[in-house]
């Protein structure tokens, strides 16, 4: 019979499943076959025997792919890794090395700027969201929250912050003030690019969960499940 779990709790690893018979069914974890633990609305294959559903085995729902928007712009779902490295790193790095090459051969720098390097700094600014919403699905591919992102993000803003006010300290005041804040500017750099090389490990480098998770539907397919090959 199939049916969706009502509710689950982790403390005493109990759950209660409606069953498509309009009739609810006590469950224990033991009795559940899938990977993690079960979450509210999920679908799964159960025998009931009396009032408990025995040998529960989740379903996973259907991939659906997400369109242009909501790829890049809607933090909901996951996305493999092939998606993430492919599908978003690729073209924005691409039109970053592209517009940066074409601002050099035009003559334009960092000390005297141009149209093209403008466009360069507008596209990073119209890019901070989906790198981030791309991010965050990267985040749930792995079974893990997206507000993991501010670890990131957060420190690097400020370190942005603090370095803007150094350089403004050295062109304006004095090399005094601007050292004072260059240094905790540099140790918050420091611990940003620690979080960084946590986070191209666990989400540019490690598969995702295998099967359906709390954010959605495999990115791979159901067949991850019995299938341990890299995606």
């Amino acid at each position: 019979m199939k049916g969706n779990v009502i509710g689950f709790d982790p403390d005493t690893n109990t759950g209660l499943i409606g069953g498509e018979d309009g009739r609810r069914y006590d469950f224990v974890t033991a009795e559940w076959s899938g990977p993690g633990t079960p979450a509210p609305g999920d679908t799964a294959e159960f025998a009931p025997a009396g009032e408990r559903a025995t040998q529960i085995r989740p379903l996973d729902h259907a991939y659906v792919p997400p369109n242009f928007a909501q790829f890049y712009f809607s933090p909901r779902g996951r996305a493999s890794r092939a998606q993430y490295w492919l599908r978003y790193f690729l073209p924005f790095f691409v039109i970053a090395v592209v517009l940066r090459v074409a601002g050099l051969i035009h003559g334009e720098s960092a000390d005297e700027g141009g149209p093209i390097l403008g466009v360069l700094f507008l596209f990073y600014l119209v890019a901070l969201w989906p790198s981030i919403a791309v991010l965050v699905k990267r985040m749930h591919d792995r079974d893990k929250s997206g507000w993991l992102v501010l670890l990131l993000y957060v420190p690097f803003f400020i370190g942005i912050a603090l370095a803007s006010v150094a350089l403004y300290d050295v062109a304006v005041r004095d090399i005094h003030d601007a050292n004072q804040v260059a240094t905790p500017a540099a140790i918050v750099f420091g611990g940003t690019a620690i979080v960084g090389v946590w986070f191209f490990i666990e989400f540019g480098c490690m598969r995702g969960t295998v099967g359906g998770n709390r954010y959605g539907a495999d990115p791979l397919g159901p067949h991850r499940r019995h299938d341990v090959r890299p995606d």
